[in-house]
């Protein structure tokens, strides 16, 4: 059985997706780059990038039988109906503000799975990915059409700059089309690698993840955050927009549409530092939908610390 892919685009743009590409289900190419970046230690305390490799490196190791990657991606660039405070005490990625990206992904995703099921065969299997699969995410958006990976190694789009959340679908269905792999027009600019307050990359295309601070304000499982990121995190409590903001292609960015990933009322409990009077509980009830449960509220209130330490320092 072989899908159309006009059909397959359709359906995802029509369920909320902003822009669509096909690939082949083959392994990953060069896979020798992330060994090496994982030898290097680069990857942190992350050490679950380490592991179901095979599956990481080959979509037809993770879902048998695999032929086609469907990649989405969602634009989350604030609209202008967001009045965020102009200079808050703290700050979050401009992703995080609202609903869990990972929710709003797999909630498309699934019910495109739905849809191809229902119209093609119920026996095609379908493996959703959205950056917690063993799945090379920007790679496959990358060779899907949707953009290159840029620099500062996130994803760059022609049509929405640097404000694409992407998920994938993985498919045991041959689509009668797919898509080129996009260039990389990053060119000789390095403006994102020059914007980054704590050297984190050590070459352009490689981030040492030890170094940055998404990193240390999200994954990292230390008590403390050393004083060389700690006096470099600009007041960000979770995540980071540095290097993406300061990329040219931004020029190309518009208002995402899906209103889930607006701003929440409720990142005013971080910008302004409420959230240090919250209990646990009431923290996890707050927050449950919201990718700032992730560093849970004692990593909150380290990255908190961490930049109030700093900052007595310069006063």
């Amino acid at each position: 059985m072989v899908i159309s892919a006009s059909d397959l685009k359709e359906m995802a743009l029509s369920l909320g997706a902003d822009t669509v590409g096909l690939a082949r289900a083959k392994p990953v190419e060069n896979p020798e780059r992330f060994d090496a970046w994982l030898d290097k230690g680069y990857a942190g305390d992350m050490d679950y990038l380490g592991l179901h490799l095979k599956e990481r490196l080959n979509p037809e190791v993770l879902l048998p039988g695999a032929k086609s990657i469907i990649v989405i991606g969602v634009n989350y660039f604030p609209a202008k109906v967001e009045t965020p405070p102009k200079n808050p005490k703290y700050r979050v990625a401009q992703y995080a503000r609202g609903e869990d990206y990972h929710r709003v992904l797999r909630r498309i995703l699934k019910k495109l799975r739905s849809k191809i099921k229902r119209k093609y065969s119920n026996e095609i299997e379908g493996r959703i990915c959205v950056d917690t699969a063993p799945f090379m995410d920007i790679h496959w958006a990358q060779r899907a059409g949707l953009g290159w990976q840029g620099k500062h190694t996130g994803l760059v789009s022609r049509k929405f700059g640097n404000h694409l959340l992407i998920g994938s679908l993985v498919i045991t269905a041959v689509v009668d089309s797919y898509d080129s792999p996009h260039p990389d027009h990053c060119g000789t600019c390095t403006r994102c690698l020059e914007a980054c307050p704590t050297d984190a990359f050590p070459s352009p295309y490689v981030m040492d993840a030890t170094r940055c601070i998404s990193y240390w304000t999200i994954e990292s499982k230390q008590e403390t955050i050393p004083e060389t990121i700690g006096r470099a995190l600009n007041g960000f409590v979770f995540g980071c927009d540095i290097c993406t903001s300061a990329c040219p292609f931004n020029r190309f960015s518009k208002p995402g549409r899906n209103p889930a990933l607006r701003r929440s009322d409720k990142i005013e409990l971080i910008e302004s530092g409420g959230v240090v009077k919250m209990s646990e509980d009431e923290f996890k009830m707050a927050f449950s939908d919201s990718p700032i449960l992730r560093p849970g509220l004692n990593g909150i209130k380290r990255n908190i610390s961490a930049i109030d330490r700093y900052r007595r320092k310069q006063a």
